[in-house]
């Protein structure tokens, strides 16, 4: 793969275009920042309940500490391919500009990587593929919000185009963690899907653009700026929610900052400057402080593998993450069983999730009477309810796609306040 290509400007809508100053990459930004489907992250769970304090993350905040990261690794990128790729020597002044905007691109897909996701996080979706094998001949049916997302960013921010955000190939790559569909998935390659099938001409068209390396029949190596945002998640959320879980009482603050400390592999020099931190400001600075050093140290590590594994990226050969061939992969692996074992099965956890879960199983099986009984008396209340398309309402396929959509696209609270209002429940 080359980036010139990989660089790719075009848009799905229609071309390339400039204006002014800004590049096309800053103006992608500037579109998923200013989206409703953005604007939703912030009544998503990201993992505590939301509203038991002002500190810890939703969706958006998250995702905004993740763009923050990525843009930092695409600054160490930049170096290392004007320094090691074999056609950097012959890079034109107009490309080396594009190249210059590597931290946009970067940016923007780690502002959109959960906004597939939908409202109570994982136990949310459990519930949408629970109600959608349960109810519909559809047995083997998954819910990805990788997938949700790419057919946000393409069709459905703006319905009436089916043209998404008409973001540059370059970021929609970008973004596409796994470049494949759920027929295409290989589990030796990619451990999920990340394109429906409605969107595979749409992603064809990016691979084309990008000339991403075909692995397979509708399976395509990574854009290798998809690695980029992959690590700035794994570093962000697993730092945030040790933070998180301490702010919330749930871990103590010795647990904290030893887990904190054996993520970054740092040693007694570095607890020593947390401790003075501490003693001299307090416990939540110190947090702060140990927050901050471990995902600079973090950050320092996955370009050092980045730079390692630069010519298997480049080649599409690198399997797994960043993170996973990074001399921190073993204490990253220890700190999420950690997490899993203390912190995402805490009561206070749990509880949103089993809320979430009955709230959204009991929506999904009443909005899918639509798709089988649209003509009965429940189907035209429901249709009304779900502002379905009248164009397209005689179609049982348009039926499931848009309920996926319109309960996807929930946030925590409406989600809440819709079971409320249908259920006449408090």
């Amino acid at each position: 793969m080359h980036w010139p290509l990989l660089l790719s400007t075009y848009r799905l809508g229609g071309g390339a275009d400039k204006n002014g100053k800004r590049s096309v990459y800053n103006q992608d930004y500037g579109r998923v920042l200013y989206s409703s489907a953005f604007r939703r992250l912030q009544d998503k769970t990201q993992v505590f309940p939301l509203g038991r304090n002002d500190y810890v993350r939703t969706r958006l905040t998250h995702s905004l500490e993740v763009a923050n990261v990525g843009r930092a690794l695409a600054m160490e990128l930049q170096d290392i391919i004007l320094e090691h790729d074999p056609a950097a020597a012959d890079f034109s002044p107009d490309f080396l500009r594009l190249l210059g905007c590597l931290g946009d691109i970067v940016a923007t897909a780690c502002l959109a990587h959960d906004i597939g996701n939908p409202p109570f996080g994982h136990s949310g979706e459990t519930a949408i593929e629970a109600a959608v094998r349960k109810l519909t001949p559809r047995q083997d049916y998954t819910f990805e919000g990788n997938a949700q997302g790419f057919r946000l960013l393409t069709r459905i921010c703006d319905p009436i185009k089916e043209a998404g955000l008409n973001l540059t190939c370059a970021t929609l790559g970008a973004f596409s963690k796994y470049p494949c569909t759920p027929s295409s998935k290989n589990k030796d390659i990619y451990k999920k899907y990340g394109i429906n099938e409605e969107e595979l001409p749409a992603f064809r068209t990016v691979a084309e653009q990008c000339g991403l390396s075909p692995l397979g029949q509708d399976i395509w190596a990574r854009h290798p700026l998809a690695y980029l945002m992959e690590a700035a998640d794994d570093i962000s959320y697993l730092v945030a929610d040790i933070e998180d879980a301490y702010i919330s009482r749930i871990i103590s603050y010795d647990t904290a900052v030893s887990n904190l400390l054996l993520l970054c592999g740092a040693g007694d020099t570095t607890r020593d400057k947390i401790e003075a931190e501490r003693a001299s400001s307090g416990t939540r600075a110190a947090i702060r402080m140990a927050r901050a050093l471990t995902i600079g140290t973090c950050i320092r590590a996955v370009a050092d593998t980045l730079k390692e594994h630069y010519a298997s990226i480049m080649s599409g050969t690198l399997r797994g993450s960043l993170m996973k061939n990074s001399p921190l992969a073993s204490s990253h692996t220890r700190v999420s069983d950690f997490s899993v074992k203390e912190i995402y099965s805490h009561e206070s956890v749990i509880k949103v999730e089993v809320t979430g879960f009955n709230v959204m199983t009991k929506l999904m099986e009443l909005y899918l009477e639509w798709v089988d009984t649209p003509d009965s008396p429940l189907g035209r209340h429901l249709s009304a309810i779900l502002h379905a398309s009248p164009a397209h309402a005689d179609d049982p396929a348009y039926r499931f796609s848009h309920i996926i959509d319109y309960v996807s696209g929930m946030t925590d609270s409406y989600a809440l306040k819709t079971y409320a209002e249908l259920f006449g429940t408090r």
